[in-house]
């Protein structure tokens, strides 16, 4: 739009042939008290551009969006397309860790947080060596199957991990009523190290059926998860069988991302010119 043109440019030159990108030392100010504007229902399956040429029938329009809603990353604005989300995200596995042997890193009867990035694998028994010397590989076979932890929860001691990997053709973690014996972990610190304990998966739960939000009784608090993944120490997907939070509502992450709206409003074209103020140069000096 005659916006966008009206912005001083800067050329930048790549492998693909130069562009021009306004200069961000020039701005319009923003007014958007008392501008009409439409709602449109949009998730990520719809490209900004896409939604700029249906919406103004210009697909340079796509920073009326972001103007109108205060954003910059556009990859923040549109919710998750719910489908699309599911089907990615119902393979993964969620279960609380819980060490049943002594001696290795963790002690026994502790439930614990692998870090993300830590790999799941089955408990092969002892092995010979120590910990610190090149031929030791632990508890765990380095042909066999493996399963890298996407997440961690240090709230309800919950571990989310992705597909695994089948070496012998057999599943060896996956949503189950009973509890899942003889795994290990692989540690992601500094170096990869294993945890020589032998772990059972107690809660073994899809990832899209753990839970998402909780929200008190009085309907005046929440504690909400960030879908994706996320390291230790951060309130994320709940497994616990029940409530955490006594008397709460539990909403599974297929609930969240299936009913949260995916309606966005943007400013009206015909309140946009008064949106925006006078373009906005500051003069510095020494650049």
């Amino acid at each position: 739009m005659k916006f966008f043109t009206n912005l001083p440019k800067r050329e930048y030159s790549t492998p693909i042939g130069s562009i021009n990108l306004c200069d961000f030392y020039s701005f319009y100010n923003k007014k958007l008290d008392n501008k009409r504007e439409i709602t449109i229902v949009i998730d990520n399956q719809t490209t900004l551009i896409e939604a700029s040429l249906l919406t103004f029938n210009d697909p340079d329009s796509l920073w009326v969006f972001l103007h109108s809603n205060n954003k910059i990353n556009p990859f923040d604005l549109t919710k998750e397309n719910a489908t699309t989300y599911v089907e990615d995200n119902e393979v993964k596995t969620s279960f609380n860790p819980l060490a049943v042997t002594s001696g290795g890193y963790v002690p026994s009867g502790v439930t614990f947080n692998p870090p993300a990035g830590s790999i799941l694998t089955p408990y092969i028994g002892s092995t010979s060596g120590n910990p610190w010397e090149y031929s030791y590989v632990g508890n765990f076979d380095l042909n066999g199957s493996f399963a890298l932890v996407e997440k961690s929860n240090s709230y309800n001691t919950s571990t989310t991990v992705k597909p695994s990997y089948q070496a012998f053709g057999e599943e060896f973690i996956y949503p189950s009523p009973t509890t899942i014996t003889d795994l290990t972990f692989l540690y992601n610190g500094d170096t990869y190290f294993s945890t020589a304990n032998n772990v059972s998966a107690n809660n073994s739960i899809k990832f899209t059926d753990s839970t998402a939000k909780q929200v008190s009784p009085k309907k005046d608090k929440e504690i909400v998860s960030t879908r994706g993944g996320e390291k230790v120490d951060t309130i994320d997907n709940f497994v616990l069988a029940g409530s955490l939070t006594a008397g709460s509502d539990d909403i599974t992450v297929n609930q969240a991302v299936t009913t949260e709206t995916k309606q966005i409003t943007v400013i009206s074209s015909l309140d946009l010119p008064s949106s925006l103020s006078t373009l906005v140069t500051p003069k510095y000096s020494g650049i």
